[in-house]
């Protein structure tokens, strides 16, 4: 076996250890707290992908989540006792022989325009101005949860799931129930034991201000005239049109 397929296989492995996926999505596997909606960048070994927060952005409006029930494989249920060390919650139980077996909670963002438009906004000049030099920091925008079975069947049965943040930036899950009734679900009550993160595209503004344009996943590209390098979406003045 020459050198090249050996790094291949590798690289390979590498992958597969590090991630799960989840919904037909790969998720990063960690060994660290990860929150949902801060700021960081990624590191980590062979087998977990850590990531480190560097920023936690202001929202001052509620934003949109999509709850999707999952049902934990081998693979995963392995992820989520890993993860289970650190938080030390409540075990789950997990069998082959289990006719229904448990589940965990996907949450994701939908609206992509609504988390644009906050970081752009005057409350997080601080956080795009670190950004516009850190080309490689992301964001976390889709977590895999583990809640105990009362905490998910509320999550089920709940119209509208936002993503809300305190004076302090502690993060929460307000529910809407269908009878319009609201409560809230702290996610440090959860075991976050898998994850997926979004880059950020640049634009320049009509006022020649660096702005962020969208989030997009490894796998995307940035949408035309935005850039993930924010120095390659300042425009160059033409001095000499008229």
């Amino acid at each position: 076996m020459n050198k090249y397929v050996l790094g291949i296989l590798l690289c390979f492995f590498a992958l597969n250890c590090k991630t799960i996926s989840v919904n037909q999505q790969p998720q990063l596997l960690t060994e660290t707290p990860v929150e949902l909606g801060t700021i960081g960048l990624l590191n980590g070994t062979v087998i977990a992908s850590n990531f480190e927060t560097v920023a936690i952005p202001s929202f001052t409006k509620g934003l949109k989540l999509q709850v999707l029930p999952v049902t934990f494989s081998k693979q995963s249920f392995k992820a989520y006792e890993k993860a289970n060390k650190m938080y030390k919650k409540g075990k789950i139980t997990f069998s082959d022989t289990l006719k229904v077996k448990p589940e965990y909670t996907l949450l994701q963002f939908v609206d992509r325009v609504a988390i644009t438009s906050e970081l752009n906004e005057a409350k997080n000049t601080g956080v795009r101005s670190y950004l516009e030099t850190k080309q490689d920091a992301q964001m976390v925008t889709s977590i895999s949860i583990a809640f105990s079975v009362e905490q998910l069947n509320t999550l089920k049965n709940a119209d509208e799931v936002f993503l809300i943040q305190s004076a302090s930036k502690k993060f929460s899950l307000e529910l809407n129930i269908l009878d319009g009734k609201k409560q809230i679900l702290e996610l440090s009550d959860g075991v976050v034991f898998a994850y997926q993160t979004s880059a950020f595209c640049w634009k320049e503004s009509d006022r020649h201000q660096l702005v962020i344009a969208d989030l997009v996943s490894d796998s995307e590209g940035c949408p035309p005239n935005t850039h993930r390098k924010s120095q390659k979406a300042v425009q160059k003045e033409n001095y000499f049109k008229l």
